[in-house]
């Protein structure tokens, strides 16, 4: 029976990977069920692939978002893992390939993944989905200890990684969600809200947490927790600064937008209108003619002088 919080299993895996055939599918161990649940997990799997007596195994864990895989991405990965030239957030160890690509977040148990072997895997997947990444993470001060980002949702993953904040202190209500980093015993977090007027509010009941260093900065709101110096958490603080962006839709260029295009519509307009004109002459003209040879006479007399027979 499968536990609270872990997904039924779902097929997702592909049944090949180049020469790599894919063995009995079943369902991939879910390391903080809780946690990964708040995250948006949807559903999981895990493979066995082998080809001439060599094997590996894959976990794959799809989140209802790109922030989901993230966020697991970043619990997950190892603390001594190095970066990984591969596509999305990607790290490695002396085994294991780590990989949050889009809304999936894959594992690569005892075997380096070749990029084009990734690349089929992420095209066959279900419902994959990619979907830009949170700014948190660009407002982090140089100088964290490798590997110990970790992304905040909700309360599970706040009590998960800083247990002594209060989850009614953040606000989740207001959709805030948070970026935590170490810097030596130093626990950073910045928490970002829709407004400024959410983040002012949260830094007062922030405030009233003793032993906690706190700063706004825009709807930012960063504090530091277990800091052996209050001038070091200062310090830290001076670094987070908000930058506000302005991102303007661009207007995707279309065939309207090409000159070869608009004065060829002026040509083609033209030679519309002149077709009519013709059509219009034509008409006219082969009016009055049926008219003259039925006998039918207008009303309006024309007047013509014949100034040649004055003389």
């Amino acid at each position: 029976m499968v536990g609270a919080g872990v997904p039924a299993l779902a097929v997702i895996l592909p049944e090949t990977i180049g020469h790599w055939q894919r063995g009995e599918p079943g369902p991939a161990a879910v390391p903080d069920p809780k946690v990964w649940a708040e995250y948006g997990l949807k559903a999981s799997e895990s493979a066995p692939y082998s080809d001439a007596g060599q094997k590996f195994r894959i976990e794959a864990y799809r989140f209802a978002d790109g922030t989901g895989a993230m966020a697991a991405y970043d619990q997950i990965r190892p603390a001594a893992a190095r970066s990984a030239q591969l596509m999305g957030l990607a790290a490695e160890d002396d085994h294991d390939q780590y990989v949050a690509a889009g809304n999936y977040l894959f594992i690569f148990r005892e075997y380096r993944i070749k990029p084009e072997e990734l690349s089929h895997v992420v095209a066959t997947v279900p419902n994959y989905a990619h979907s830009p990444l949170p700014t948190l993470p660009k407002y982090l001060p140089a100088g964290l200890v490798v590997n110990s980002e970790r992304y905040i949702t909700g309360p599970e993953s706040l009590a998960r990684f800083v247990p002594t904040v209060p989850p009614s202190a953040i606000g989740f209500h207001f959709s805030a969600e948070g970026q935590l980093a170490q810097y030596g015993k130093s626990t950073l977090l910045i928490f970002a809200y829709p407004t400024m007027e959410m983040a002012r509010n949260r830094y007062s009941a922030i405030q009233q947490i003793p032993g906690i260093v706190a700063k706004r900065t825009g709807p930012l709101m960063a504090f530091v927790v277990g800091s052996e110096s209050p001038d070091d958490a200062e310090r830290l603080l001076a670094q987070v600064k908000y930058e506000a962006t302005v991102t303007v839709a661009e207007h995707p260029p279309t065939a309207k937008d090409n000159p070869v295009n608009l004065f060829w519509n002026i040509f083609k307009l033209c030679l519309v209108i002149i077709g009519f004109c013709l059509m219009a002459g034509l008409v006219f003209g082969g009016i009055r003619l049926a008219m003259t040879r039925s006998g039918y006479t207008s009303q309006d007399e024309t007047i013509s002088l014949r100034l040649s027979d004055r003389g």
